[in-house]
């Protein structure tokens, strides 16, 4: 990662405040005669293009003043080694595969579920460049790509692509084509921010297949209405939540997320919460790694899973 971006730092770029100022670390505006001046070359050296223009993007509204922070440089920064690191991962599962426009692939919830917040993202990263909110643009797009598709997706599908053999080989495509479709286009949403990293990855997973000499030069997405699915989110996010909090126990207990849970007790309350996490049990025992699930249709005790207060969990080690 550091090789590649170090290929970035060389061009300085303007920020996009329109009569905004620079602040200082001390709130004031940013002057040598302050004390308070960061050279901009000192930023692009340490962190390159791609980390500064993040800061840029996401620092205020267009207008305001913006006050320069070293952690908001870094966390930029941070993001484009989570980027990297994640698509190093999906070019790594998609060596066997081959995209196929006719094929109908079989979508399992949890791919359901990002595909049709990604298809929100697009609108709503879409409306706010068109209005000029630079900062929300980018905040949307970090937020989904860190804590949706890496932390959640990416973890979730991971037991489905490693062992075809167990869930079937439909189920495995159907996550390798949710992968690159998603990647794609967090890469073209992203590409008018951070062009240098966006651009590279391009380059190496999909520009031999999508045509485009340049992911600059590819239009721009709009929101599929068909891919936008209410049930399969509102699903999709009670087993995300399922899975969050028996590994944040896990996390707690300060053992390792693979440790094995021998029977996992989940109380839902009621049956319709039940059938919607038994949709997912699949999921939930190869991501947790559990042996034994059972699903109980009525009030119990244990850890409740937030922010659903009325599902609780036992897992017995």
């Amino acid at each position: 990662m550091v090789r590649h971006l170090a290929l970035f730092k060389e061009k300085p770029y303007k920020s996009c405040l329109i009569n905004g100022m620079v602040l200082g670390t001390d709130g004031r505006s940013m002057h040598k005669s302050l004390g308070n001046y960061v050279a901009s070359q000192d930023v692009l050296l340490k962190h390159g293009a791609d980390a500064t223009r993040q800061w840029v993007a996401g620092g205020g509204a267009t207008g305001s003043d913006i006050p320069f922070r070293w952690q908001d440089v870094e966390y930029g920064w941070r993001f484009l080694i989570k980027l990297w690191n994640a698509a190093r991962f999906v070019s790594n599962q998609l060596k066997d595969f081959t995209r196929n426009e006719n094929a109908e692939y079989v979508l399992q919830l949890l791919d359901k579920w990002v595909l049709s917040k990604a298809e929100r993202l697009t609108k709503k990263v879409t409306d706010a460049l068109e209005r000029c909110q630079f900062n929300i643009a980018m905040e949307e797009i970090r937020n989904f790509t860190w804590h949706v598709f890496c932390d959640c997706y990416l973890e979730a599908v991971k037991d489905r692509l490693y062992k075809p053999e167990l869930y079937g080989e439909e189920k495995r495509k159907a996550a390798q084509y949710t992968l690159y479709t998603i990647l794609y286009r967090v890469l073209q949403l992203l590409a008018p921010i951070t062009p240098h990293v966006t651009e590279e990855i391009y380059q190496i997973m999909y520009a031999k297949e999508k045509g485009y000499r340049s992911i600059h030069l590819s239009p721009w997405p709009t929101m599929d209405e068909k891919r936008v699915d209410e049930e399969a989110e509102k699903h999709g996010d009670l087993v995300m939540a399922v899975m969050t909090e028996v590994r944040r126990e896990k996390a707690e207990k300060r053992m390792p997320l693979n440790t094995l849970i021998k029977k996992l007790t989940i109380y839902t309350g009621e049956k319709g919460t039940a059938d919607i996490i038994m949709e997912g049990r699949q999921d939930i025992s190869g991501t947790c790694k559990v042996a034994n699930i059972e699903i109980i249709p009525e009030k119990g005790e244990g850890r409740e899973i937030k922010p659903y207060n009325n599902v609780w969990f036992i897992a017995e080690y």
